[in-house]
């Protein structure tokens, strides 16, 4: 009998030694809950505005993550294109501002490594026009959340039928315009005629823009100056205050970002009376809109601190030309 009483007796010892480890095991995965992700981070409010964030503080990032808040349908932004971003950051220890762009212009950035951080890059390249992207990560140790709005760096929107008689334009491989000049006289009159029709806001007059363009003399056809050039950026001016020429009011005044719009400018509207190369020249431009808004008033001194330092079209190479 003491035999058979023995074999439950080892059992139930084993069992209880198992439960006692299991529950062991338990306490110890347990003990300390897992760090908060970086879908803590949660992020509202319209395209083109400052972002609001909302997370617990201080923020802890497990890893580095690149987080699409939507998509956009914009065009797409592929290696070595211009973009503009709009960019709002937090320092997720205690939620303070380090970066917020919204009140004054986007900025320009090519989609290299060179001039993206690896995060920035990785949340820009391959991505469309419209797309707001969160992006989490320590900087020297400090945790930030940034919010990247895209904006395209170049005309989107619906093709509008040119009439005859007008330079033909299209697209080069890289999106920049190539123009052709038809046969014939000079226009005497300003010619304004939509090529892209983009489906933002209207431009208004003291609005400041952001611009890519690209100017030919009508004479021969000939590009004399260009953003789209390698080592350019887009050109910022103020709508209305007739710089960088006159005809220049009359081609973006009404017209809505995104647009591309042909400009055919006789010398009297362009560079006449200029002591440039191009004084007698009717001009041809093709401007894409890319940006348009409202900054605060000028200075005492009537300058934009955020125009300052950009030069008028044809200005580089004017100074080039010697």
């Amino acid at each position: 009998m003491v035999a058979m009483n023995s074999r439950p007796s080892r059992t139930r010892s084993a069992l209880t030694a198992t439960a006692a480890l299991c529950a062991l095991l338990l306490a110890s995965c347990t003990s300390e809950a897992p760090p908060p992700a970086v879908d803590d981070v949660t992020v509202s409010g319209p395209y083109g505005s400052a972002p609001t964030l909302a997370y617990s503080q201080p923020l802890t990032i497990p890893k580095p993550r690149t987080e699409v808040v939507w998509e956009g349908e914009g065009p797409i932004a592929a290696e070595g294109d211009v973009v503009l971003l709009h960019l709002y950051g937090q320092n997720g220890e205690d939620g303070s501002q380090v970066v917020n762009t919204y009140g004054d212009l986007p900025q320009t950035f090519r989609v290299t490594t060179d001039e993206l951080s690896a995060s920035m890059y990785e949340a820009v390249a391959g991505r469309p026009a419209g797309s707001r992207v969160l992006v989490v990560e320590e900087d020297a140790g400090t945790p930030v959340a940034l919010v990247i709005d895209t904006l395209a760096g170049r005309a989107s929107g619906t093709p509008v039928e040119v009439p005859e008689g007008l330079p033909v334009v299209t697209d080069g491989p890289d999106g920049a315009p190539e123009i052709a000049v038809p046969e014939g006289d000079a226009p005497t009159s300003i010619s304004v005629q939509p090529i892209v029709r983009g489906e933002g806001t209207q431009v208004r007059e003291g609005q400041t823009v952001i611009v890519q363009y690209t100017a030919i003399t009508w004479s021969d056809g000939a590009v004399f100056d260009s953003t789209w050039a390698p080592d350019r950026a887009p050109f910022t001016t103020i709508v209305g205050d007739s710089k960088p020429i006159l005809a220049w009011d009359a081609a973006l005044i009404e017209q809505t970002v995104g647009s591309r719009v042909l400009l055919v400018a006789p010398p009297d509207t362009a560079y006449g009376g200029s002591d440039t190369a191009w004084a007698e020249e009717t001009v041809v431009f093709v401007i894409d809109i890319l940006y348009a808004g409202t900054l605060a008033e000028p200075d005492d001194d009537g300058e934009r601190a955020s125009d300052e330092g950009e030069s008028s079209p044809g200005s580089d190479q004017e100074e080039d030309q010697g």
